[in-house]
């Protein structure tokens, strides 16, 4: 659940920001963690629970909600590649957890 109200409230808040500037993280990294926080907002049994998931998964790769937020926010002139990232998110989650691209835990750039 909490992975769903981060990935709405990012693509929100990318709407509201003017200014396209490199985000701190990879598109790939921001794929991997919003796939990884998804799956496990989905397997959750409750948002408590979704929410120490999605804080232990940003952690693990020293990543905060802010980054996430920053990346999205630095494609907001850019709303066709953000979708595009959005369905490589979808895709992913279409795939078994933990195979093909995106399964291994990036590092920061």
């Amino acid at each position: 659940m909490l992975g769903v109200v981060l990935a709405l409230g990012t693509l929100l808040a990318a709407v509201g920001c003017p200014d396209r500037e490199p985000g701190p993280i990879s598109r790939e990294e921001y794929i991997d963690a919003y796939v990884r926080i998804l799956r496990a907002a989905e397997a959750a049994p409750d948002t408590a629970a979704a929410s120490d998931s999605a804080r232990r998964i940003l952690a693990e790769r020293g990543l905060t909600e802010d980054d996430l937020m920053e990346f999205a926010e630095s494609y907001v002139e850019d709303p066709t590649e953000l979708a595009r990232i959005w369905e490589k998110i979808e895709e992913r989650l279409k795939q078994p957890a933990d195979t093909g691209a995106g399964s291994q835990q990036p590092g920061r750039r």
